[in-house]
């Protein structure tokens, strides 16, 4: 059966955390500084983020249940960093990705916005949250990934949004996001 016209169609939505200018560039400056680099470097800068939750398909009822439940999150600004390179390897190939250092006010964070997307009818991920920033894709051959430094910034927001994969070029679409208080 197919959905009425007016209807729209599933998206997919996640929560994220993104890092502010100065983290951004550092984190530009350190995958640039990496052997073996595509011809492309993938994600921009301006895309770079930790995601908290992602669902491939949400549909409209269970969005604005999300958005709701989203308006109704608090939590204190905190510090997150990223320590650590990792390439993982998946189907769609190696990524580059920076994880996140041992953060109790993260993994509280992450705990309440997956309280949230139950409420909201969604389910959470069950694998373990493996908190990463993905620092670049198509990684295949990358050497000698390393940070000089680890990258930290203020995590004052979580920003719900719209991978919009029917854009040309497909882009990230903020549809709301909650401050820190």
């Amino acid at each position: 059966m197919r959905p009425a016209p007016d209807t729209p169609a599933p998206r997919r939505l996640f929560t994220a955390l993104f890092p502010d200018a100065a983290a951004r560039a550092a984190i530009d400056a350190a995958r640039q500084a990496w052997g073996g680099l595509p011809r492309r470097l993938r994600p921009a800068p301006e895309r770079m983020h930790v995601t908290l939750q992602f669902f491939d398909a949400v549909d409209a009822e269970r969005e604005r249940a999300w958005r709701a439940a989203l308006a109704g999150l608090r939590f204190d600004a905190f510090d997150i960093t990223l320590a650590r390179p990792e390439l993982w390897h998946a189907p769609r190939g190696t990524i580059a990705v920076l994880r996140a250092a041992p953060c109790p006010a993260l993994d509280a964070l992450h705990a309440a916005t997956d309280a949230l997307a139950r409420a909201a009818g969604l389910a959470p991920d069950a694998r373990p949250y493996k908190p990463h920033l993905t620092a670049l894709r198509q990684a295949d051959r990358v050497q000698g990934a390393r940070l000089a430094a680890p990258v930290t910034w203020r995590v004052a927001a979580v920003s719900l949004v719209w991978s919009d994969l029917q854009a040309q070029p497909p882009r990230y679409r903020v549809l709301g996001s909650c401050p820190a208080r």
